[in-house]
């Protein structure tokens, strides 16, 4: 991964922020911008992590652990973070150095974005103080500590914006170059166009647009949907030959699904039981058969009853949460892995018989990534955020080596207690819409894209915005709960284009 700077100037020339020639035609101060913003980036972190070390945990995390622990080793999470953390625990005794690992990642992930929205964003002073604000937020700065496969997933999806933006802004064989701008024109911040292409359809930095949607398909499950949807949207945006991008990304969507299929069994690691990958299902016919229990014939009433109690369905019946049902202590998971396949006949019987008790039981559920307001006041829409305490540890690990690296040790008192004061304020209702949830920001983004569009021509802020729609569309169709974590890459790339919104605003509003 290259983190992305701003396009070169004429030397001698300053920028709108001053500075002189670096000596390669590119200012100083360009030259030190992306430095600048993964130390303040990692400066911010840092102290995050020396005020929670060695990280925040939740009952995830403890399965992650006994997974390469006391096993057995399944795949119902990340493999790939299972495996970060068995390193971790090998090497060096502690689980600290992956949480340690993360804030490093999050911050060249900060800058890498940064970098590639410079040139369409206003002055760098003002980037390197969003870079700086997306880490201070409680919510942003907690969760890079946190022992979550959904962290490194967002770094990921976090660099291919900012590859994807890189692409975007490169020149097109044709009369415009790939940002939009015709050639000898300057792009927004005054640096002239770059240089058309001399043909070369490859360009070196698909393969690491390829390498990132991988991560994000190897740290989550799931991941390799909000891939493929991001791919698919980048395609037409990016400049380069098409062919090339859809091969990268097809590579890169096809390989975690056939190591779940086959790689990871051939390692020794147990594939996931099928009925946890269609948990969305269970609590779609939890919904189904509480709204309309006339859809069901008596031997779809029965499939349900040796599955789980009736009041176990009606009480699972909400449509924000599959957990109610799926973890429900009367939820016979043996009994569901076994006749998995009635149940999904089941569900594609209703899905074309009532098609818009499934639609509106999805939507509800994916209220997280499209709805701005709170979901809290209804059953199952409290948003889950973090677990401030240490987690329960299964029956046999107290005392063991494990469980005291599981346990809270804070490196700085002091730095903890403002850490929970600023988490808690962070906490209050009133602010979820704003610090929580990822609807918003999704929102901006889109309009910052064409605010940028409309005035440039820019693909670059178009391709950011993409890659943020993947990740909002993917919560819409796999999303399980309301859960923060799930749309924290709106909000980051959210708060980073603050800038870019406010110049493309103001450049709208501003008499002509």
């Amino acid at each position: 991964m290259t983190i992305t700077t701003a396009g070169p100037r004429p030397a001698g020339e300053s920028g709108p922020d001053g500075g002189g020639d670096g000596g390669d035609g590119t200012p100083a101060r360009d030259r030190w911008f992306p430095l600048a913003c993964y130390a303040t980036g990692q400066l911010v972190l840092l102290g995050w992590w020396l005020a929670l070390h060695p990280g925040l945990m939740s009952p995830d995390t403890v399965s992650y652990v006994r997974h390469v622990t006391t096993g057995p080793w399944t795949a119902t999470h990340s493999v790939a973070y299972d495996a970060l953390l068995r390193l971790s625990l090998r090497v060096t005794g502690d689980l600290s150095p992956v949480t340690l690992l993360q804030t490093t990642a999050m911050s060249a992930a900060l800058a890498h974005l940064a970098g590639a929205l410079r040139p369409y964003g206003p002055r760098r002073r003002w980037l390197v103080a969003a870079v700086g604000c997306a880490a201070l937020l409680p919510p942003l700065g907690a969760f890079t500590v946190t022992m979550w496969k959904d962290v490194p997933f967002t770094i990921c999806v976090l660099l291919a914006a900012g590859t994807a933006a890189g692409i975007a802004a490169r020149p097109r064989a044709g009369t415009r170059h790939g940002d939009g701008t015709p050639p000898g024109a300057t792009v927004p911040d005054g640096a002239p166009a770059p240089a058309r292409p001399r043909g070369r359809a490859w360009d070196p930095r698909l393969a690491a647009l390829g390498a990132e949607l991988l991560g994000a398909g190897l740290f989550r499950n799931n991941g390799f949907v909000v891939a493929l949807v991001a791919a698919a949207l980048l395609v037409p945006l990016l400049p380069v030959a098409r062919r090339w991008t859809a091969a990268v990304a097809a590579v890169a969507v096809a390989t975690p699904p056939l190591l779940l299929s086959i790689g990871y069994p051939a390692l020794g690691v147990a594939p996931p039981p099928r009925v946890f990958a269609y948990q969305t299902v269970f609590g779609d016919l939890a919904v189904a058969y509480a709204e309309r229990p006339g859809l069901f014939d008596r031997g779809q009433r029965e499939l349900l009853t040796g599955i789980a109690p009736i009041d176990t369905w009606l009480r699972g019946a909400t449509c924000h949460t599959v957990t109610r049902v799926y973890f429900d202590p009367d939820f016979d998971g043996r009994e569901a892995e076994r006749r998995v396949s009635e149940v999904m006949d089941l569900w594609r019987g209703l899905l074309v018989r009532a098609p818009g008790v499934i639609l509106d039981a999805r939507l509800c559920r994916a209220a997280l990534a499209w709805q701005v307001g709170s979901t809290a006041g209804e059953p199952g829409g409290e948003l889950y955020r973090f677990s401030l305490r240490d987690p329960v540890l299964p029956p046999g690990w107290e005392g063991t080596p494990v469980a005291a690296v599981m346990r809270g040790r804070p490196l700085s008192e002091g730095l903890r207690a403002a850490a929970l004061s600023a988490l808690d304020a962070a906490g209050a209702h009133r602010l979820e819409w704003l610090l929580w949830r990822g609807a918003l920001w999704c929102y901006l983004c889109y309009a910052t894209a064409a605010l940028a569009r409309r005035r440039t021509g820019s693909r670059a802020v178009a391709a950011v915005a993409a890659v943020v729609c993947a990740q909002q569309l993917g919560v819409l169709l796999t999303n399980t709960a309301q859960d923060f974590r799930f749309m924290v890459t709106p909000i980051i790339a959210g708060v980073l284009l603050v800038p870019t919104f406010l110049r493309e605003a103001r450049a709208l509003l501003s008499p002509r």
